[in-house]
């Protein structure tokens, strides 16, 4: 069994709540001071939905965001923050939800979270974005997905031009031997299916950041560090280690001007239209 004192971060940090209250203050500030749109459908279940961020400058880089909880909680309004930094860059953002397990399975999230990315790439010159200028953020379980999605989808790999993974997990068989797993269900097949640390990441064209705060749990680290080690010479992987951050603030990082996170993006799609 994987210990759940590496999983059960709410009990590591019992002043978790402080952390997520900063979340929904700096997303409600960000809701209050940029132009938005909210709960776009880009499906018919409740929870196919995304928050809408447009740049002011017509045919720009959209950032994709795609939330943790273990896929089977949280909601995309707790991270509107992580716009800030890129609206203030020229690039769309797009906070999306998607369905959660138990209601779903594994299979039915990833399928969520690429027809949220085909519905953006659709809608994209109506929230001034250019649809072949993508980047996928995303945290714990989202950094896990925004993988798996370009894994999964030949047809997206060649518009997406960067990956940031905050504190992703990419072997499930250590959620499946876990607690979790009372509510997740993953069987054997689900584990071989959509672990990121099983799959042939030669596959992965664009640049990729494995970043996890230095002071999460060995778990979370190793998760990172090592899909960086067994994969950086056949893939664009890199690996940051940001220091002194818990698996809470990480993702404060993200909504940051200047931080190495944000900084990432930029400079990958700066590299891009330098190609062109």
């Amino acid at each position: 069994m994987t210990p759940d004192n590496q999983l059960d971060l709410r009990s590591r940090h019992p002043d978790f709540q402080y952390f997520l209250d900063i979340n929904e203050n700096e997303s409600e500030r960000v809701r209050k001071s940029y132009p938005c749109y909210l709960d776009e459908k880009y499906g018919e279940a409740p929870l196919q939905t995304l928050d809408i961020f447009p740049s002011i400058i017509p045919n720009s880089p959209i950032v994709l965001f795609i939330h943790g909880g273990y896929w089977r909680a949280l909601d995309k309004k707790s991270y509107s923050f992580v716009a800030k930094p890129f609206l203030k860059n020229n690039l769309s953002t797009c906070i999306v939800n998607y369905r959660l397990i138990p209601t779903v399975n594994m299979k039915t999230i990833l399928n969520d979270i690429a027809a949220s990315i085909r519905w953006i790439q659709k809608e994209a010159s109506a929230y001034n974005g250019n649809s072949n200028q993508l980047i996928l953020c995303g945290h714990s379980a989202g950094g896990h997905l925004a993988v798996m999605t370009y894994l999964m989808n030949d047809d997206l790999r060649s518009d997406i031009q960067a990956i940031c993974s905050l504190s992703g997990i990419f072997d499930l068989s250590a959620i499946k031997n876990s607690s979790l797993n009372k509510v997740l269900q993953l069987n054997e097949a689900d584990v071989a299916l959509y672990s990121v640390s099983n799959k042939d990441l030669s596959a992965l064209k664009c640049p990729v950041l494995l970043s996890v705060g230095s002071k999460e749990t060995h778990f979370f680290i190793e998760q990172s560090r090592h899909l960086c080690r067994e994969n950086r010479s056949k893939a664009p992987v890199e690996y940051y280690e940001y220091p002194e951050l818990n698996h809470y603030q990480i993702v404060h990082a993200l909504g940051q001007e200047n931080s190495p996170l944000v900084n990432f993006v930029l400079e990958k799609i700066k590299k891009d239209n330098n190609k062109k």
